[in-house]
């Protein structure tokens, strides 16, 4: 299940001392550093920081969900409310950098000082999450279903837990994943995770706890949908968060849900009209906790709802972005970025909140309102004014800006991201101290060890370091492999069979299926011909190590080739989804070691193409 990975590496700059324990403070061991999604540390960063490495994933994540974003509604701008997988999100603990991949669909660990690879860890299929960190052991999702538990010092598997009640296989933008796929992140806290799977409540979804030391269920929560007839919308995706009690769910694009942490009975899901009391459009998979609050995210602002009831009062706070450091908070509207007295603001937005429902409710008195219409245009403007003369109650300071794209908060900065750059604000006056240039747009940042770790959504990860520091030790520069086969007897078979499959079937787009896969020749022929997205089935466990190591080499595997172990006479694929059906074995050795006619289920019916022969 272990690969050495190779891909390409930029590395400059300087780095600081490592500290070497996996309970360290300087940790950042899951999403935003901790199980209620601050977003912060108390660790300062000394500005200037340099470029100390810089890891290139073989291609951008495709996201798995589209999005309404740009539009304007009601004078509303929408935003893509999941998007939590547009970017490799990193965890940081005892020297080391973890991180899964949409994209090779593996799970990925690097030496904090010099971004080399130590290990990966292979699923069957995409990795959309970070990991989470907890007592020595690395604990993830992926779309094939399953969560893995691994030791966080080697890679090798501690636990795996199947949580579809099925290998039922369907194409989803693209991608052949599990029906019930896990794309929540799996939360660890003592000796208990936490985990979602399914994606679609008409076809059921899973809540569940698990002792997280060797995956035995501890709860399960599997008829949310049969609660209410099938038209229940919870839909556990993104970042589990937890209090003493609760379980918090953020759930599509609606408001997260509340669970009874010990017995996952449900306890409240709310929804509120973004008119009027939720004041815009709201919910998503991101949330955060605090002040006994949820603070739900929507595309301009967020929404705080009580944590116990989900009741709404406490505070509405423009923004798209936020993270809480002790009492402050951060937010990037697309406007400013700010720093604000979190309590100041939370009453000053009471008030706020009052006078736009005001305003809205008066402008559409408005219109028809013939004689009385200069008494409500005065209320109006009454309105308006004060809104504008309270506006800047409890921001501590401002600064213009575009960039909405991550933040994060440490002892002294604040850190915001947007397109093709970082910026570092001085926390205390809102002074830019630091910036730099990244690949895309920035979508994730961490800090630990006295590191800046920078996630963009062209697939890149760069860790910084303060200039002050000392030198580190260079890796190996590794360039991707373009024929990761040998020169032997069988690659002129290999590339004429592929010439040949391809002249008399003339498919060369859509997805292809090879049967008996071996070592992946066969397909790695095909993908370099076409723009195939190819899904390979061998039943040999090592065959399909071996075929998954050698085509991550070519930078191909997972986003053009995907090898996965089944019975090639119940693969667990969708009926009619291939366009082509080849069998690698039949090229190689005259012979196939399944059941046509059940193969068959698969193929497009009309204008698909089962191709069985040798060159």
């Amino acid at each position: 299940m272990h690969s050495s990975h190779i891909c390409r590496w930029i590395v400059a700059g300087l780095c600081l001392a490592l500290t070497p324990s996996l309970s360290s403070a300087a940790d950042w061991p899951t999403y935003r550093g901790d199980n209620a999604r601050s977003g912060s540390t108390d660790e300062q960063l000394d500005a200037p920081l340099v470029v100390r490495w810089q890891y290139h994933s073989p291609a951008a994540p495709e996201l798995a969900w589209s999005s309404a974003e740009g539009r304007v509604i009601e004078g509303k701008l929408i935003g893509h409310r999941v998007n939590f997988d547009d970017a490799l999100h990193p965890a940081i603990a005892g020297g080391k950098v973890y991180f899964g991949s949409s994209v090779d669909d593996q799970l990925h660990c690097l030496d904090l000082k010099t971004g080399r690879e130590l290990w990966s860890f292979f699923t069957g299929g995409p990795i959309r999450l970070a990991p989470t960190i907890a007592d020595g052991r690395v604990y993830f999702g992926s779309d094939d279903g399953h969560v893995y538990c691994l030791s966080a010092e080697d890679g090798k598997l501690i636990w795996q837990f199947h949580a579809a009640p099925a290998e039922d296989w369907l194409l989803a933008r693209g991608e052949m994943i599990s029906r019930w796929p896990v794309r929540s992140g799996v939360l660890v806290e003592g000796n208990v995770a936490w985990f979602g799977a399914g994606i679609f409540p008409h076809e059921d979804v899973y809540l569940y706890a698990v002792d997280a030391r060797n995956g035995k269920i501890l709860w399960k929560q599997d008829n949310l949908s049969a609660q209410d007839a099938g038209r229940n919308d919870i839909s556990p995706q993104g970042y589990f968060l937890t209090s003493d009690d609760l379980l918090f769910v953020p759930s599509g694009r609606s408001l997260p849900a509340a669970f009874d942490r010990n017995t996952g009975k449900l306890v409240h899901r709310r929804t509120f009209s973004w008119r009027t009391t939720a004041g815009g459009v709201v919910g998503g998979t991101r949330a955060l906790l605090a002040d006994g609050q949820i603070y739900a995210s929507g595309p301009h602002h967020l929404l705080a709802m009580e944590q116990k009831t989900g009741d709404v009062g406490f505070g509405w706070f423009a923004g798209r972005e936020i993270v809480v450091q002790s009492d402050a908070a951060y937010v990037a509207t697309g406007t400013v970025v700010a720093k604000l007295d979190r309590m100041a603001y939370a009453v000053n937005s009471r008030k706020r909140h009052e006078l736009e429902n005001d305003v809205y409710t008066l402008s559409r008195q408005l219109s028809g309102a013939g004689e009385k219409g200069a008494e409500i245009r005065k209320k109006l403007d009454a309105a308006n004014a004060e809104l504008q003369e309270i506006a800047n109650v409890g921001v501590t300071w401002q600064q213009e800006t575009v960039d909405d794209g991550a933040l994060l908060s440490t002892g002294n900065l604040a850190f915001l991201g947007g397109r093709d750059r970082v910026r570092a604000y001085s926390a205390d006056s809102g002074e830019v101290v630091w910036q730099t240039k990244v690949e895309g747009r920035t979508r994730g940042l961490a800090a630990a060890d006295g590191h800046l770790f920078v996630s963009t959504d062209t697939g890149n990860i760069y860790c910084f370091a303060p200039q002050t520091a000392g030198a580190a030790p260079s890796p190996p520069v590794e360039s991707l492999v373009e024929n990761p086969y040998p020169e032997d007897e069988l690659t002129a078979v290999y590339r004429q069979a592929a010439e040949q499959i391809l002249e008399n079937t003339g498919v060369k787009r859509g997805f292809c299926l090879v049967v008996d896969g071996e070592e992946g020749r066969l397909a790695y022929e095909l993908a370099r011909r076409t723009d195939l997205e190819i899904y390979v089935v061998e039943t040999d466990a090592e065959k399909v190590a071996r075929a998954r190591q050698i085509l991550t080499k070519t930078g191909l595997y997972g986003n053009r080739i995907t090898v996965h172990q089944f019975d090639p006479n119940a693969i667990p694929y969708a009926n009619y989804f291939a366009n082509l059906i080849v069998s690698d074995r039949f090229v190689k050795e005259g012979s196939i070691g399944v059941d046509v006619a059940k193969i068959s289920r698969h193929l497009k019916p009309l204008g698909g193409a089962l191709c069985l022969a040798q060159p």
